[in-house]
């Protein structure tokens, strides 16, 4: 097919067929390029756009009533897109000369002359005159080619952001969604039906599970919502210096709401438009009123680690929410967790979400209960629930119940308001879906969501016979005792009354996603525990907190050779060698060094092939010959062995816990075990690492 016809291939996505139909369009339309909408196009002139919009904020206006607030708010979103388009300007179009050198240029002349005479003679001498060209073109170019990509690689600087950027073009690998799944079995293929589909399904999940509480419980959430609130001091209002304080540790890079306004444009808002904004929040405060325009979401999809994409449940729904908002939730995070840590609302065993609180603590803490059970001679049940769509089913009446009883009515009133009419649409490429309400959950992407979904679940019930241990939704229960019968007893007794209070809660579990793990070196398996009359499946490896006991290493090994091999062209080039070893350092191993807190006291056997991986990078970023030591290329670059890079971020982690206000993660500073038990076995545990 000639180049200068223009053709369009549509897939035709026929089920009937075996194979894959497909339609070529000739002398179709040429497809133009559609760019993202943006109110700044090109280059902004930051010191024109406060200029105007200095000029266009009037600081008196009313700010009496709701309807007050949102006009407020349309004014001056109106105002900052305007004034950002207005100060923008178009980027020049970049040149596409492919800058060829003059012999190149007086080379591919010759051959297209060879050609032009050849096509008119059709004599073999003028074929092979002109073959000899073209290969000796062909060759030039080659090389022209691969210097020019030598020469960008070693031009690349962290100053100028460009070595970033290749690095997030390499890793990046684009997914193309493919044709989706319909309730009716018909396909999506279009963008628009794709948004469309997504949203759909989004709008059916955004519902409580059909789950029944007890009707006195129905009846005491209503009796609670429907009765008068106590009066209270009003809301502590803000100020222009803790907006900017906010301000300023906004990540520039992220996706703005349907306003379009980004986190760049809002750190170069004025100092006047900025105390326009403090009192917007503090009307906000006062009225106790979430604007409205504020709740409505962009949700953005990502397909979940090894589900089939052709299925709209496949897709994991995250919150695009509009920045000006955004600052409104910090505010009031910032109010609520005051109260919640001087009143103790959230129990000590949840960590996620918290101040000085990571998953590294609770993967220590659930490891010292295993080890102690295994230098003891005891049995460990370990049941890890799977909590189904946690966050997007969160029942509202049920959240406002507990919020009433924690907060004072100004802050239950304004989350009240907060929870109230929020709406989404799903954004797929350039295409939208219409907007459809939520019913229940927290919008993922919020930043006061996972603070909602603490509280609603901070009165989980304990057990004195277990060991509770949280991370927003991530639950893991151990029981520990002498015999294995006694350890499912007492797991079987606190899994009774956490169903209860799952059903009072509304609270899905999934059963058959859940599991039940024996730890001990003793023969027997814990008998089976079972949840809402079905057996929870046993199993000999668990993946908790993103991290699997057992063949955790073998699978970061997998990650690493993956990410490797697309870094490989930049390891190995002419860059420097202190960048080689940056790029090493943060990009290749944060992906082990996860969890090495916990996971690095184990055997060295275990531990070979994660720094085997890392000698192969060290190896191939200096080039060294085979005959230099492994340990002269580490000693050169000066780069941490596996076993001393645990040692060294478990001395980190040590020397800041017993400054951490909570008593769980106190504990995990002692020397010994909990319990401080002989140590029988020829193993090391995560506190032996302070002392490797």
């Amino acid at each position: 097919m000639p180049n200068r016809f223009i053709t369009h291939v549509t897939n035709l996505n026929d089920p009937t067929s075996d194979h894959t139909p497909v339609l070529l369009h000739i002398g179709a339309q040429p497809l133009l390029k559609q760019n993202r909408p943006t109110i700044t196009p090109g280059i902004t002139n930051w010191n024109t756009f406060r200029n105007i919009l200095s000029k266009k904020t009037i600081l008196n206006v009313k700010l009496k009533s709701s309807a007050d607030i949102d006009s407020a708010i349309n004014l001056l979103t109106n105002n900052i897109q305007n004034a950002a388009k207005d100060s923008s300007t178009q980027r020049p179009s970049k040149s596409l000369t492919n800058n060829l050198t003059p012999e190149l240029r007086q080379l591919l002349a010759k051959k297209r002359r060879a050609r032009s005479t050849w096509q008119r003679t059709h004599y073999p001498d003028d074929k092979t005159r002109y073959n000899m060209l073209s290969n000796k073109l062909k060759s030039l170019l080659k090389i022209h080619k691969n210097d020019s990509y030598k020469n960008y690689l070693q031009n690349l600087s962290l100053k100028n952001g460009s070595l970033w950027r290749k690095t997030k073009s390499i890793l990046r690998i684009k997914e193309i969604t493919p044709p989706l799944r319909r309730p009716h079995n018909s396909l999506a293929t279009t963008d628009k039906e794709k948004a469309d589909t997504l949203a759909e399904g989004l709008s059916s999940a955004f519902v409580p599970h059909s789950i029944s509480p007890p009707p006195l419980h129905l009846e005491t959430v209503a009796e609670s919502l429907y009765s008068p609130l106590p009066m209270a001091l009003p809301a502590k209002p803000t100020s222009p210096a803790e907006i900017s304080g906010i301000i300023k540790k906004l990540a520039n890079r992220k996706s703005p709401g349907h306003d379009l306004i980004t986190n760049k444009v809002i750190k170069n808002l004025p100092a006047k438009t900025i105390i326009f904004l403090a009192h917007i929040y503090n009307a906000t405060l006062r009225l106790s009123y979430f604007p409205s325009t504020w709740k409505s979401s962009v949700i953005v999809t990502i397909l979940k680690p090894g589900k089939p994409p052709k299925h709209p449940s496949s897709y994991r729904p995250i919150s695009l929410l509009q920045v000006l908002g955004k600052i409104l939730e910090k505010i009031l995070l910032k109010r609520l967790s005051h109260i919640t840590t001087v009143n103790k609302n959230i129990p000590n065993f949840q960590f996620g979400f918290r101040t000085n609180h990571s998953r590294i603590h609770q993967l220590h803490r659930v490891t010292d209960t295993i080890s102690t059970a295994l230098e003891t001679k005891k049995y460990c049940a370990g049941l890890f629930l799977d909590v189904a769509k946690a966050f997007d089913t969160v029942w509202h009446d049920g959240l406002l119940f507990k919020l009433k009883t924690l907060f004072p009515a100004p802050y239950y009133l304004i989350l009240k308001s907060y929870l109230d009419n929020h709406t989404f649409k799903v954004h797929h490429n350039l295409e939208h879906s219409k907007q459809f309400p939520i019913a229940a959950g927290v919008p993922q992407g919020s930043d006061i969501a996972p603070f909602l979904y603490t509280i609603y679940t901070s009165d989980l019930p304990t057990s004195e016979n277990t060991i509770l241990g949280t991370y927003a939704d991530d639950t893991a229960i151990l029981s520990t005792a002498t015999d294995h019968t006694t350890a499912s007893r007492q797991l079987q007794t606190h899994i009774d009354i956490l169903s209860q209070w799952f059903v009072k809660w509304r609270i899905k579990i999934n059963e058959t996603k859940s599991s039940l793990n024996t730890f001990s070196l003793r023969p027997h398996y814990c008998p089976p525990i079972t949840m809402n009359n079905i057996m929870i499946p046993h199993s000999n490896e668990v993946k908790y907190l993103r991290l699997t006991w057992s063949s955790h290493l073998m699978n970061k090994r997998k990650k690493l050779n993956s990410r490797m091999h697309l870094l490989r062209p930049l390891l190995r080039s002419n860059l420097t060698l202190d960048i080689k070893i940056l790029l090493y350092k943060t990009l290749i191993q944060p992906l082990w060094a996860y969890g090495v807190v916990v996971w690095g006291s184990a055997k060295k056997s275990n531990k070979r092939t994660i720094q085997a991986f890392q000698n192969i990078c060290c190896r191939l970023i200096t080039g060294a010959p085979w005959y230099v030591s492994n340990n002269i290329i580490n000693s050169d670059i000066k780069i941490r062995s596996v076993n001393d890079t645990a040692t060294l971020y478990y001395k980190r982690f040590h020397a800041k816990l017993l400054s951490n206000p909570n008593q769980l993660i106190k504990d995990l500073a002692t020397p010994a075990l909990p319990g401080n038990p002989t140590r029988r076995l020829k193993r090391n545990w995560c506190r032996d690492l302070k002392i490797l």
